[in-house]
């Protein structure tokens, strides 16, 4: 007896062969006279249809399958692909031209073509061949194809009906009605982090905010003196931070006027002053990183320690600094009197904080998800139910220990808060059991997928590649 082949187009190109198939995508014909690359459900795969396959897995997402990260998790979902597509035949699942061709306008209107594709067909083919890289049939094969794994999905979905429990529901309602905004540092190592919230959980140091000032005047001076530049796109992201780190929802680049607003009632500058000194820091701050990362030598500071023990304290050290060291006016931040500069920095809100110090040195590290639900950190940012759930029992400003995230571990900061009220689950109940419902029907999907590429048993012949 002869041996069925797995057919999936009519037409595949794969580097230097050329593989002709059948007709009908995803069809088992009589085996031709084409290299077979493996088997599933112990029948022959044709080199063409792995390649096929492989190309709608790179061109097209699917609800089925996510976005392959690397060669191995390819392979895998091109394996995956042949195994669904085979399925879909099994059950005897169709497309129709109808279907076809409405999907193809959905794609066309979306790349927002200028032609009738069913008309000016010269055209349709051009851009089939410089969009994807294949013939206009081959094209149709693909989207058939998507259509077929669309409908045995659906179908396989449709046929579960899952058991969900009022505690199950009531869970997903406070995960998503609970909200959150934290500020979190990434860590590779639990052993860094830990290191970090150590620092941090201290109380702020004596004197810490003169420190900062000076400090930053000594860089100040020493970006002027090495010529320290930022380009336009570094002063916009200063710009986007400062504005982000303080709640502004606004797009401050379209609205002018309402960031002018903004900038009078907060700050008390006009948009030339805020700019000014966001430049300023900016120069500050890259310098304060180039010398972190080792990039930059370090501020030789003996010249400065004199000049600082010679004036007896900080503040007549600071009044007298551009006198001492000479430079142009604006060149660098400095304020007439050392209270100005205290004053400013406070309204400014540029913090002492061992938080704030990191983040002027690593300020990669620092990440915002925004005011979310928690739901949203816990499945998109990796929190663990538990730290999420305790996180909005702190007080806004408290630093929460580290704990997993969606890499490596991280450090929090509190920064808004809302939590649900219970009394709202029973307005949303119904709601919420479809959802939960919804949610297994997609896991007993994925828990069948996992069953049916077990029972393809699938073979390889990696030599035939």
């Amino acid at each position: 007896m002869k041996k069925r082949v797995l057919h999936l187009s009519l037409l595949l190109i794969s580097i230097s062969v050329v593989v002709f198939l059948l007709s009908s995508p995803c069809f088992p014909q009589e085996e031709k006279r084409f290299q077979i690359v493996g088997e599933i459900f112990g029948v022959p795969v044709p080199i063409g249809n792995y390649y096929f396959a492989k190309r709608v897995v790179l061109t097209f997402n699917a609800k089925w399958r996510p976005t392959p990260k690397d060669e191995e998790e390819l392979e895998d979902l091109v394996w995956q692909e042949l195994i669904l597509s085979y399925e879909a035949y099994r059950r005897g699942i169709e497309a129709s031209s109808k279907e076809i061709d409405e999907h193809i306008d959905k794609i066309l209107k979306a790349e927002k073509v200028n032609f009738d594709w069913r008309k000016e067909k010269e055209k349709f083919e051009e851009w089939t061949r410089n969009k994807l890289g294949v013939s206009p049939q081959v094209f149709r094969n693909q989207i058939e194809h998507l259509i077929k794994l669309e409908k045995l999905q659906k179908q396989v979905i449709d046929s579960m009906n899952p058991e969900v429990k009022e505690e199950e529901a009531y869970q997903k309602f406070l995960d998503e009605y609970n909200t959150l905004s934290v500020e979190l540092v990434q860590f590779d190592e639990l052993k860094e982090a830990k290191k970090f919230y150590k620092e941090v959980s201290k109380p702020q140091e004596e004197g810490a905010l003169e420190k900062l000032i000076w400090e930053d005047l000594l860089l100040s001076y020493e970006a002027f003196k090495r010529k320290v530049e930022v380009t336009k796109e570094e002063i916009e992201k200063n710009i986007y931070r400062y504005l982000r780190e303080r709640e502004v929802r606004f797009n401050w680049k379209k609205d002018e006027e309402k960031f002018k607003t903004w900038l009078k009632d907060n700050l008390g500058l006009s948009q030339e002053e805020f700019k000014k000194f966001i430049i300023h820091f900016a120069k500050i701050d890259k310098l304060r990183q180039l010398i972190y990362r080792k990039e930059a030598s370090p501020i030789s500071e003996e010249r400065y320690t004199y000049f600082l023990r010679d004036k007896g304290d900080i503040e007549r050290a600071y009044q007298r600094f551009s006198k001492e060291f000479g430079f142009p006016q604006n060149a660098v931040l400095i304020f007439p009197t050392f209270q100005d500069a205290e004053v400013f920095y406070k309204r400014f809100k540029r913090e002492a904080t061992s938080w704030e110090d990191k983040k002027r040195k690593e300020p990669d590290r620092f990440k915002r998800p925004g005011f979310v639900a928690l739901d949203f950190l816990i499945h998109m940012w990796g929190f663990k139910r538990e730290d999420a759930y305790r996180m909005i029992e702190r007080k806004v400003g408290d630093i929460y220990p580290p704990a997993p995230i969606y890499k490596g571990y991280g450090v929090f900061k509190i920064l808004r808060v809302r939590k649900a009220n219970p009394s709202d689950f029973n307005k949303r109940r119904d709601y919420y059991f479809e959802r939960i419902k919804k949610i297994k029907k997609y896991q007993g999907f994925k828990e069948w997928l996992r069953d049916l590429k077990e029972d393809a048993n699938i073979k390889i012949y990696k030599e035939k590649f």
